[in-house]
Formats: C-alpha cells, sequence, structure tokens
C-alpha cells in the first residue's frame, strides 16, 4: 500500500509539468483573457484549463506523426520557454507565491487535503482478507490498460485487450490518456500506468473547479447578471451535491431485500435508473468524460474571450479550435451534446442578426473538424460497429420500465413505455437533478422578473444547456450501454450548477441583511433546504459505495492473483503477451498490477474495443478450454506459438487447476502460490 501512495504521489507531482506549466507559459506571454489583471487563483485556473483543453490533440497529432520522441522535444522546448520566464519574471511569481500562501491559505490547503484523500481514495485495501479494489475500477480497468498501451505501442495504440496473433488497433477515445501516458513514461519505473490515472482523475476534479472559477471570475456578470456577488466558494461546493436519487435507491433495496423484486444489488447510487451522475462520482469512475466536458467548455470560455478582449481573437479562435478537437477525441458523446447547444445558439444568432459571430464559431468548428479527421479515420477503422452507434429513445425511467410491465403485464414489449416515459419525464428529471431542477426554476422566474433581453452570453449559455438535455433525452448511444444519456448530460449539469449559484447563495444568506445574491429569488426554502440536504447525503454514500464495494472476485484469493501479476510486470519484457482463462467479464489483475498486453480479456472488453470481430479468430475459443479441460502439452505450446504467448495465468479457481493431471501440473511454473502459477514460454524467455 505504502509503494500504491508513492507512486500516486509521484504521478501527482510530475502532472503539473504536462497539464499546467504549457497553458501558464501560453497564457502568460500572449495576455490571453486579460491574464496577467487576473487574481491568482483565476490565473492558475486558466493555466490548468487552457493544458488539459488543447495538449491533448496536439500531443496526439505530433506522436502519430514522429512518435513520443517528438512530443517530448516539443515539451522540452516549452519547458525552455518556461524556465526563460521564470530567470525573467522570478519577481512577480515570487510576488504571487506569497500572496496565495498568505491571502488564499484555506484554499491551498483544502486543495491539498483533497488530493490527499483522492490518492487514499483510490488505492487498493490489502489485508489478509484480500486485496479490495474499489468500485471505480470497473472502468479503470479499460483506462489503465489503454494508458499503458499508448506507452508501450505509441499512437495509435494496439487493443490491449485481444491479441489473435499479431496487433490490432484500439476502438476507444483516449486523447485524454495520452497525458496520463506521457506521466507514465516520464515517471520511469516509479510511477506505473495506473498510478497516472489516478493521479489524473485528481486533476481532472481541479479542472473542473477551475471551469468554475475561471466562468465566475471572467465571464460571470454576464452570465448572472444582477447578482450583486457570486461566491466561487458556493459555486464549487455544489459539486458535493447530487440529485434526489438516495430516495428511490434505499426505498428500491428496501423492497429488494424483503420481496426479492427489483433491479437487484445496487452497488452505486446510480444504477436505480438511467443515471445522471454525481459530479464526484463522474470524475472518479469515468474522468475522461469530464475531461471533455472542460475541453469544450474551455473552447466555450475562449469564444467568450472574444467579446471581452477581440485584439487576442485569432488567438482565441485557435486555442477554441484545439480545445474541441481535443474534446471529440477524448469524449464525443459530451461534445455531441454539447455541439447540439452550440448548433442551437447559431441559429438563434442568425434569426438576430449577428453574422460574425456565427461566422467565428463555424470557422473554429470547420478548423477542430480537420485536426480530428486523423482520429475519426484511425477510430472508424477499428470500429466493427454493425449498424448506426446512435438511436432514437425517451429517456428510460425505472418505475416505468420495469414496475409497470411488472403490474400491468400487457405493457411489457409494447410502444406505449415510451409515452409512459415521456408522460414521466418531469418526475425522472426532478429525481435525479433534485435541487438544481428547482433552482433552475427559480432562477429563471426571478431572471423573467428583471425583464431585459438576454445578453449574448446568456442565451449561448442557455442553448448548450438545452442541447444537452434534448440529446439526452430522445438520443441514447447503441454499443453496450447508453454513455450518451450518462455522459452528455455533464454539459446541463455545469450550467445548471452555475444557474443555481445565486439560490444558493440566496438560501445561505437569506438572514444577512446584506445578501450578495437577490432575496425575492427564493421561493420555496424548505424545498430548497430539503434538495440540498438529500443531495449531500447522496453523494456522501455514493462516495461511500464507490469505496466499500466492488464488482469482482475477492477474497485470499486476489491476494495470489495480485503477485501473480505483479511478478509478471517485474520479471518478463513490456511486449509480453499474457494469457489467462477469459471467462469471465473482466480480468482486472492483468490491466491493474500486470500492465501487459492480453491474448484474449474476459466477455466484456476484449472485442468490444475494435480491431477485430469474435468470429474473426479463434483466441477466445481455444483459451477458454485450454482453462476448462485438460490439453497435452504440446497443444499448450501450440496455441502459446500461435498467438505469441509469452506468459501463462492459472488460478485455483480455474476449473483445469482441479485436475492434478492437467498440463497445469507437467509444466514447470517461473512463479507459484498455493492459488497461482505463471508459466513463461519462448516467446517471453527471448527464446
Amino acid at each position: 500500500m505504502t509503494a500504491q501512495l508513492t507512486s500516486i504521489g509521484l504521478a501527482l507531482l510530475i502532472f503539473p509539468l504536462i497539464i499546467w506549466v504549457p497553458g501558464m507559459v501560453l497564457a502568460y506571454s500572449t495576455n490571453l483573457l486579460e491574464f496577467r489583471a487576473r487574481p491568482v487563483p483565476t490565473q492558475i485556473a486558466v493555466g490548468l484549463l487552457i493544458s488539459i483543453s488543447c495538449l491533448p490533440i496536439v500531443s496526439y497529432l505530433i506522436a502519430r506523426a514522429g512518435g513520443f520522441r517528438s512530443v517530448w522535444v516539443f515539451y522540452g522546448i516549452v519547458w525552455s520557454v518556461a524556465a526563460i520566464l521564470l530567470l525573467r519574471h522570478g519577481k512577480q511569481l515570487s510576488r504571487a507565491v506569497r500572496d496565495l500562501f498568505a491571502n488564499r491559505r484555506g484554499t491551498v490547503v483544502l486543495i491539498a487535503i483533497c488530493m490527499i484523500a483522492g490518492a487514499l481514495f483510490e488505492m487498493d485495501w490489502v489485508s489478509s482478507n484480500g486485496v479490495r479494489p474499489n468500485l471505480c475500477n470497473m472502468d479503470a480497468t479499460a483506462h489503465v490498460a489503454t494508458t499503458d498501451a499508448l506507452t508501450r505501442t505509441g499512437v495509435p495504440p494496439v487493443n490491449p485487450f485481444v491479441y489473435p496473433g499479431y496487433p490490432v488497433h484500439l476502438m476507444y477515445y483516449y486523447a485524454w490518456y495520452i497525458m496520463c501516458s506521457l506521466v507514465d513514461q516520464l515517471g520511469g519505473t516509479a510511477v506505473t500506468a495506473r498510478s497516472a490515472v489516478q493521479a489524473g482523475k485528481i486533476y481532472i476534479g481541479l479542472g473542473v473547479v477551475a471551469l468554475i472559477v475561471a466562468f465566475l471570475e471572467i465571464a460571470g456578470a454576464r452570465l448572472l447578471p444582477g447578482v450583486k456577488r457570486i461566491r466561487t466558494g458556493v459555486a464549487v461546493a455544489l459539486l458535493t451535491i447530487t440529485g434526489l436519487d438516495l430516495i428511490p435507491w434505499v426505498f428500491l433495496r428496501i423492497v429488494h431485500r424483503l420481496t426479492g423484486k427489483g433491479p437487484g444489488l445496487m452497488l452505486s447510487l446510480e444504477w436505480w435508473n438511467e443515471q445522471v451522475t454525481a459530479w464526484l462520482g463522474a470524475i472518479l469512475m469515468s474522468p475522461h468524460h469530464p475531461a471533455g466536458l472542460i475541453m469544450c467548455l474551455t473552447g466555450l470560455l475562449l469564444l467568450l474571450g472574444i467579446w471581452i478582449q477581440p485584439s487576442r481573437k485569432w488567438v482565441l479562435m485557435g486555442l477554441a479550435s484545439l480545445a474541441f478537437a481535443s474534446a471529440a477525441a477524448t469524449s464525443v458523446y459530451v461534445t455531441l451534446a454539447f455541439a447540439a447547444g452550440l448548433f442551437l445558439w447559431l441559429g438563434f444568432a442568425a434569426m438576430h442578426g449577428w453574422w460574425e459571430d456565427v461566422f467565428r464559431i463555424c470557422l473554429v468548428g470547420v478548423v477542430a473538424g480537420v485536426l480530428y479527421i486523423p482520429m475519426a479515420m484511425e477510430l472508424a477503422a477499428a470500429s466493427r460497429t454493425a449498424g448506426f452507434p446512435i438511436a432514437f429513445t425517451i429517456r428510460a425511467f425505472e418505475p416505468v420500465d420495469y414496475w409497470l410491465p411488472s403490474i400491468i403485464h400487457s405493457l411489457k414489449g409494447s410502444h406505449l413505455i415510451y409515452l409512459l416515459r415521456l408522460v414521466f419525464l418531469p418526475l425522472n428529471y426532478f429525481l435525479e437533478l433534485g435541487f438544481f431542477a428547482v433552482a433552475a426554476v427559480l432562477y429563471w422566474r426571478w431572471r423573467r422578473s428583471r425583464g431585459g433581453p438576454l445578453a449574448k452570453e446568456e442565451s449561448l449559455l442557455a442553448c448548450v444547456g438545452l442541447g444537452s438535455v434534448l440529446v439526452c433525452t430522445f438520443l441514447h448511444s447503441t454499443i453496450r450501454w447508453n454513455d450518451l444519456g450518462w455522459r452528455g448530460f455533464l454539459v446541463a449539469q455545469f450550467v445548471l450548477l452555475l444557474w443555481a449559484v445565486p439560490v444558493a447563495q440566496t438560501y445561505l444568506e437569506r438572514k444577512e441583511p446584506n445578501a450578495s445574491a437577490p432575496t425575492s429569488i427564493l421561493r420555496w426554502p424548505l424545498l430548497v433546504g430539503f434538495c440540498l440536504l438529500i443531495g449531500l447525503a447522496g453523494t456522501v454514500v455514493e462516495i461511500y459505495n464507490m469505496r466499500s464495494n466492488f464488482w469482482g472476485p475477492v477474497g485470499p484469493q486476489t491476494i495470489a492473483t495480485r503477485d501473480a501479476y505483479v511478478w509478471i510486470d517485474q520479471h518478463t519484457p513490456r511486449d509480453t503477451v499474457v494469457l489467462f482463462n477469459p471467462d469471465k467479464d473482466i480480468e482486472y489483475f492483468n490491466a491493474l498490477y500486470g500492465h501487459r498486453q492480453a491474448a484474449v480479456d474476459g466477455r466484456i472488453y476484449a472485442f468490444n474495443f475494435g480491431g477485430v470481430a469474435e468470429n474473426k479468430t479463434g483466441v477466445l475459443d481455444d483459451a477458454r478450454e485450454l482453462f476448462a479441460k485438460d490439453e497435452s502439452v504440446d497443444d499448450v505450446r501450440k496455441i502459446s506459438d500461435r498467438y505469441h504467448v509469452g506468459a501463462i495465468v492459472v488460478l485455483s479457481s480455474d476449473p483445469v487447476w482441479q485436475d492434478s493431471a492437467s498440463w497445469v501440473w507437467k509444466l514447470h511454473p517461473a512463479f507459484t502460490t498455493d492459488s497461482s502459477r505463471v508459466f513463461v514460454t519462448a516467446q517471453a524467455a527471448g527464446q
């Protein structure tokens, strides 16, 4: 556990070199968004946002053209410029640091606490009872394996979950994980791909905070007109509030325990319904989607900056193009939801004759599309999807989709379900959004009472939020899960959070004579207080769920499994192909500890990540047979040769282990425990 914490800590120290220094250099050099006149926290936020948003696509394009060596040349130039600026402006930096620690000491301490808490959350619990990862490792397995594949194989990466005797390209939006791979590479053996991904989650969380700080500092007066003083701390605190999911989640768990009916075991608060994910849950479970949100909204902020600083319009437009291209290469679902809102505003702007703004956004979109073309072609070539990956729907609602058909049997398979979903849509969103739904109604009632036309910024923000809601309500992704409906809604969630700030301020300051937000905005204080309380409790419960639950193997066996893959990581070449029993959903430990190419990895990832269809290779069937029944030693060697396997892992849970006359007991293991064996073949031995 100490080694885990050390590796994450080193990754946290390295990340600023990759995703903060470049943005600070650019913003300071060009005085972008009036950077030099901004408070120090805003400067830090802007530097982080520009780096996170623009560097993934830049690094991708450079690595694709010249490999990671070229990327390091690029970073070397950036760091050299940073060093020159540091030497020339060291006094200003020293004053800024003193100001930060003197006047913002509480903020600095809070960020440090959050980083430590994040590192402790990400660590596996290891005891005599076994290795206990957290629930987020369901998704983190893919993120870590992708990061490691980038480090091992470059851009574009090889699919780490299947190797049918030859490398196949990965079908995954991996731009953010290029940044994690750079940290992995820079950290050497002291930083693993897993710790880079874990540290990356913490910086994505800080990136969301930076997004709030930058929006409210740079454009807050135009986005929320009439609010005397916008309290950024209140806005950041709202990240800890989720919807009313706790109420149906508790109810359904009680019903399931008493009757056996319902959706069953719900390890996460979000699993009771088609989810609108809590902020902390989204960051910890699938960080590349919040990263995509940061990129989209940073691009939007840069476009807003043209109205603030027209003299920098071409620089701002260029950076916005990079941000949107990075977003598409990081989370196509978030980008699609955002683009729908931007398209709505283009129509609104055209109706008002704002043709210059329309032209600028269209030009930015075209440039972003051109930058994204190489990855789009790469992903299209790796894709095996039959049919279009997006379809029309009406957002699902668990009571309508499960409970009503179980009572009224004629509804099963009926199209009437869609009409009922539409009828119950307000209740669906009220339960999922809670305080933010109430706050949006209160804010807009107050905003309408003020009168006057919407500013450009207000209308742009409203259209972006509405587009996200429309896409995530009436479209769904068809590849396994509805990631479009779950992740694309993050755009609307951010807009709702901004609108909720005046309501939350009013609620907290309602007894103060000099409230910073108008008191007339708050009409339902009891309802607001109830939603805030349940929303905060829901986040606390969800963090507990994610840390204490795990959808995977548990018990003492997991210690032997971890030890086997750690041995492989330490004693076999990086290009070793590992074969293990694929008759499971996911093999967590190879990705999290072994950091090696899998011959075939379980039922979920192996053929869902592109490159080759299951019916085009026999690797899955061959592997299943090898671990299900006895094979001759010659057959084991033939399979190893056919798929270039360098190491074979056998666990006591595999059926072939139970046969004392099987090949498991005839071959000599390179590493063994009471419940695991590792066999090294000629490929790994370099023979």
